[in-house]
């Protein structure tokens, strides 16, 4: 199985069933909870949480077979990641369901700590998707990651000639020639 982490990409289902005092439950899209969160504040928890489950219920009425998120929101595909993102069934089930899924909150981010170098080398890699063809990409933020998607949309459109020209050219910046960049896959 492939790990996924449901991340920064959009839609909020909110939910009003954490109250801020008490420590949040990690609700299984079963509805059963899993597993205790206190590193964010539990409404925010609580709604990003509803949010997952409301997408992964969505992925499994389409007939795609994924877990219940673990206590950081990440869920597991059946398969092969890369061999999934080819299937029409899997791409449709994933575009149909987007709008599901919250961003995830900085408290269950995963996030190392970029070097100035490899910031340096994010920063490059914008500059030159931008000057190649995508002129709507992101500049990352000061830690060196990029803005998170907000409310179903992406931080820029991949799929114009001049992105997928972009893409090719600076991918090497960033060692990978397979790269889509912030937003996507």
């Amino acid at each position: 199985m492939t790990l996924l982490l449901v991340s920064a990409v959009t839609g909020l289902a909110l939910v009003g069933c954490a109250n801020a005092r008490e420590e949040p439950q990690v609700a299984s899209a079963g509805g059963t909870p899993t597993a205790s969160v206190t590193a964010a504040p539990a409404d925010v928890v609580a709604a990003y949480f509803e949010g997952v489950r409301a997408y992964v219920t969505c992925l499994r009425a389409d007939g795609l077979k994924v877990t219940d998120p673990d206590p950081k929101g990440k869920i597991e595909f059946e398969g092969d990641l890369k061999l999934l993102k080819a299937d029409p069934k899997f791409v449709a089930a994933q575009q149909k369901c987007s709008s599901l899924l919250p961003p995830v909150p900085a408290g269950l981010q995963d996030k190392p700590v970029k070097t100035a170098e490899q910031i340096e080398v994010t920063r490059r890699y914008a500059a030159c998707m931008r000057e190649n063809g995508a002129p709507d990409f992101p500049d990352p933020g000061p830690d060196g990651y990029f803005p998170d998607r907000g409310a179903g949309e992406a931080t820029w459109d991949p799929t114009t000639d001049g992105a997928r020209r972009a893409t090719r050219t600076c991918a090497p910046i960033i060692g990978d020639p397979s790269s889509t960049g912030p937003g996507q896959g």
